[in-house]
């Protein structure tokens, strides 16, 4: 293969058609179906099109957005799957963002009794975090990826052009999971994102960082593929991230997954700080470096009652316990901790703004 990087099951390329042709040389052309949302099909389609003469009848085209990541388009995955004649030698390649990869992945995984998957990931967000570890999932009942299981991709290619479609914002959204990656395992990789200008960046210096914050990911994965220990640590911000992430979506005003984890960390540096003893001058780095990036956290999250609610039916919690990964030092991480009511208030009520 063309590969800058690689390893186990995931690569970075240069030659993403070449590559694509090659690993799915064992399937007939009628074998392979892929998913795309609306805009990846528009955009990045063209850059692999003819890998293989792929039927027509077996490209699906799903609605884009996070409010759309739903059981509903799941079904329409399943049905366009099984009009199409897809059955359990076939091979689902899904190119998108987050969203789509985790939707994709989860239809192959279900439809009849799992169906192999190559996931593709378009943006920052999907390249450091979604489309690697084998979590799949749908959003149901206002709460993040409720429903959905764990199950390896056969593949994973990551191709940085397709990043040169994105607007800054999107960029961002992604960036905020390659900073989580440097304050849970490593401050080299946490202070070489602190200075990264992400305007006209350096293509090349830009894949080492992702490459790094997959380094990371793959490390834990391996270790915990189940989520019982260690890989709990990829959810620092999260906890918090994802209640103001619910409250937008229940709003209908939306905010993008990255940007609610960014802000849920600046609060769970604060917890941290209340809990582990994370230092002012590090909690002070933290919010500083986010809000630079992304502006204050959005006022809701000063609402206790709405982010308790949210978090109290976070899939991570234990016996009624809401549960946390926080730091000790920068690049340094404990998991399943215990955060009483009061001591989440506090830092709520007190987040800067």
């Amino acid at each position: 293969m063309n590969t800058v990087y690689s390893i186990n099951e995931v690569s970075m390329t240069f030659d993403l058609r070449s590559d694509l042709r090659e690993i799915t040389s064992e399937y007939d052309e009628k074998k392979i179906f892929l998913i795309f949302e609306a805009n990846t099909w528009t955009h990045c389609w063209p850059l692999i099109k003819d890998f293989r003469p792929v039927p027509e009848s077996n490209i699906l085209i799903l609605e884009p957005g996070e409010e759309n990541k739903s059981i509903q388009q799941v079904i329409a995955a399943w049905d366009g799957l099984g009009k199409a004649g897809a059955d359990r030698s076939s091979l689902v390649i899904n190119i998108g963002g987050g969203m789509l990869t985790d939707l994709g992945g989860f239809a192959a995984s279900t439809f009849k009794r799992g169906v192999a998957f190559i996931n593709i990931p378009t943006t920052v967000l999907a390249m450091v975090d979604a489309s690697t570890g084998g979590k799949t999932g749908v959003n149901f009942r206002g709460l993040k990826n409720e429903i959905g299981v764990i199950r390896q991709p056969k593949h994973v290619f990551l191709y940085l052009p397709f990043l040169r479609t994105l607007d800054r914002h999107n960029l961002l959204s992604g960036y905020a999971e390659m900073l989580k990656a440097g304050l849970i395992a490593d401050q080299e990789l946490w202070n070489r994102l602190k200075i990264f200008n992400l305007d006209g960046y350096d293509e090349k210096e830009f894949g080492r960082l992702i490459w790094r914050c997959v380094e990371i990911k793959k490390e834990i994965v391996t270790a915990d593929p189940e989520e019982h220990g260690i890989r709990k640590a990829l959810n620092f911000g999260h906890t918090i991230g994802h209640a103001i992430e619910s409250e937008s979506l229940r709003s209908g005003d939306p905010l993008a997954h990255g940007y609610a984890v960014a802000y849920g960390m600046i609060a769970e540096a604060a917890l941290s700080s209340n809990l582990l003893g994370l230092t002012a001058g590090a909690v002070s780095e933290i919010c500083q470096t986010i809000t630079h990036l992304y502006g204050n956290p959005p006022a809701i999250i000063k609402d206790q009652e709405i982010m308790l609610g949210w978090m109290k039916f976070d899939k991570k919690n234990r016996d009624n316990h809401i549960i946390f990964t926080l730091l000790e030092e920068i690049g340094k991480n404990r998991v399943n901790l215990e955060a009483g009511e009061e001591e989440i208030r506090k830092v709520l009520v007190n987040v800067s703004l």
